[in-house]
């Protein structure tokens, strides 16, 4: 009976780490252009946050409530932009992985 249940939901196909400090204006902007840019694509978002003053993690932890691709790791008394990419690839269990920084900077497509 588990496997019929679990066979009911699709496996995410990529994890997309954002390592993030102090971004929490573009959580939502980011999300909604990704979720626009990966329409066939069973995909989730990991925000690695440094733990940002700014409240970016409660803002991704807000989102994840209703969106179950948006997951958030909070990162207390560690910091480092190669660090937090480790560390939000090693919580995925997806075939694929792709980094992009939270600061929009990047093209989502």
């Amino acid at each position: 009976m588990l496997l019929d249940t679990a066979t009911k939901f699709r496996t995410m196909e990529l994890t997309i780490v954002a390592p993030c400090f102090n971004e929490r204006p573009n959580v939502r902007p980011l999300v909604q252009k990704i979720a626009e840019s990966l329409k066939d694509i069973e995909w989730e978002i990991v925000f690695v946050d440094d733990d940002s003053p700014d409240g970016t993690a409660s803002e991704v932890r807000e989102l994840a409530q209703i969106d179950r691709r948006v997951r958030c790791v909070q990162r207390i008394g560690r910091k480092g932009l190669s660090t937090a990419v480790i560390e939000g690839m090693l919580s995925s269990s997806s075939p694929f992985l792709a980094v992009i920084d939270a600061d929009m900077q990047h093209d989502e497509s």
